[in-house]
């Protein structure tokens, strides 16, 4: 092992335990016929995912103690779908990730077999426990929720689905009502994130919306996208082209160098006019307990006006239709009156003619934020690091396109930015983080650490 206060370099990650409980044979660590391991986070899932490629020559390590623990040939292992798998694994820096109890996985598949007479070849795909619990149909929600969409959120999870891991919400600003009618949870929740106004930012209320909802090796998370964006970079990282430095050092005032990187996408501007990210956009809602009809637009500059939210300084420029409506949210009718809060009729009455969710301020927001969380898109490979989660922000100066002898940071591409997608690989050439980016503004800001 490397000592801790040195950089990942490849190589240096380990799996220590690769444990699979068979239905049909007794638990057996494959770990070192594992030739391939990626291990995946992403904020737009609601499992952490590991893909394995596993050797089998018919000799391994079954679990026992004393005598009836050895490395002996056995038959072949015999997978279905859904074991239990208990993973552990540790970076050069001797960070762990531990999959075991309650942080366990489960197969999803075995596939591509390629099986000769002295060896088999296979690939399995593990996800959490928790995404085969919210198949079953005891653990859907059928009860009347309302509140805070954020404390519903957490009494599915923990009371319904039954998930014994950590959960992290941000406080929401807007109460909601409804009922579970026995969906998936997996399924409500998402559809809740999108419904949510961040509480503890200055004028939130009828600006900001939008949530995310997914899971780490930490648990789960119920994050608003504003509240991910004030988080402080948990890590500084360089293109290492703009300095030297000997292998295995990090640069001075950075936690690691960047091996190499792409910009998948800047801006796309058929991509803003039809979502609606960046622009204008127009709501139409028809009252029919009022018999009215009401439109507005909302305009998004609104949702770059407060600085500690963005991961840039500013929205780009886009005059062409910048100042243009190019994108319609119609409500057929309004929900004044449907499911007030409470549970008798004295509690109920008065709010009868209250809105339970307004569309103008909450959905339309929310769907331009998501859009405009993805206007530019980056990735970038690091040695392993695996303290690294989804929903992170990590700041990265990238080099000025410039023939000047002495290269300068790049004030556009470098900055703030959050990890959407990561994956760390392992396999006999080494170990690295492969991370997706994205920011919904441009130029640097001043790193705060």
């Amino acid at each position: 092992m490397v000592a801790a206060n040195r950089p990942a370099q490849a190589g240096e990650a380990q799996i220590t335990l690769f444990e699979i409980y068979s239905n049909y044979n007794k638990p057996i660590d494959v770990k070192s016929g594992c030739i391939e391991l990626n291990y995946y986070e992403s904020i737009l899932d609601n499992s952490v995912r590991l893909s394995a490629t596993i050797t089998d020559t018919g000799f391994r390590t079954v679990k026992g103690t004393g005598k009836d623990s050895a490395s002996v040939e056995k038959d072949d292992i015999n997978l279905t779908v859904g074991e239990k798998v208990h993973v552990k694994l540790i970076d050069g820096n001797q960070f762990p990730l531990n999959f075991v109890d309650d942080k366990q996985f489960r197969i999803e598949e075995v596939r591509n077999i390629d099986e000769s007479t002295n060896k088999m070849l296979y690939t399995i795909d593990l996800f959490s426990k928790e995404s085969i619990d919210n198949m079953k149909s005891n653990l859907w929600p059928v009860a009347k929720f309302e509140g805070e969409i954020p404390v519903s959120t957490e009494t599915i999870l923990k009371d319904v689905l039954k998930t014994p891991k950590k959960i992290t919400t941000d406080r929401g600003l807007n109460s909601y009502t409804f009922i579970g009618h026995a969906e998936k949870p997996f399924y409500i929740i998402p559809t809740l994130a999108k419904k949510t106004v961040p509480a503890d930012i200055p004028n939130a209320s009828g600006v900001l919306a939008g949530y995310l909802f997914y899971e780490t090796y930490d648990g789960f998370n119920f994050r608003s996208i504003d509240k991910l964006f004030m988080q402080k970079p948990k890590k500084k990282y360089i293109f290492n082209n703009l300095i030297r430095c000997e292998s295995g050092e990090k640069p001075d005032g950075y936690d690691g160098k960047i091996l190499d990187f792409y910009f998948d996408s800047s801006l796309n501007l058929s991509n803003l006019g039809n979502t609606g990210a960046m622009v204008q956009s127009r709501n139409q809602e028809f009252n029919r307990m009022k018999n009215t009809y009401k439109e507005n637009t909302f305009d998004s500059t609104s949702q770059y006006s407060n600085p500690d939210i963005l991961g840039g300084i500013e929205r780009p420029k886009i005059p062409v239709i910048q100042d243009s409506v190019t994108r319609n949210f119609n409500a057929l009718m309004s929900d004044d009156g449907i499911l007030p809060r409470g549970f008798t009729l004295s509690q109920q009455i008065p709010l009868s003619q209250k809105p339970n969710f307004k569309m103008d301020e909450i959905l339309r927001q929310s769907a331009m934020r998501y859009n405009s969380l993805f206007a530019i898109k980056l990735s970038v490979a690091i040695a392993g690091d695996m303290s690294l989660r989804a929903g992170d922000v990590i700041f990265c100066d990238f080099p000025e396109l410039s023939d000047k002898k002495n290269t300068l940071v790049s004030q556009k591409k470098s900055g703030n930015y959050m990890i959407v997608d990561i994956c760390h690989r392992i396999t006999k050439n080494g170990c690295y983080t492969r991370m997706n980016l994205v920011r919904d503004s441009i130029y640097r800001k001043p790193p705060k650490m």
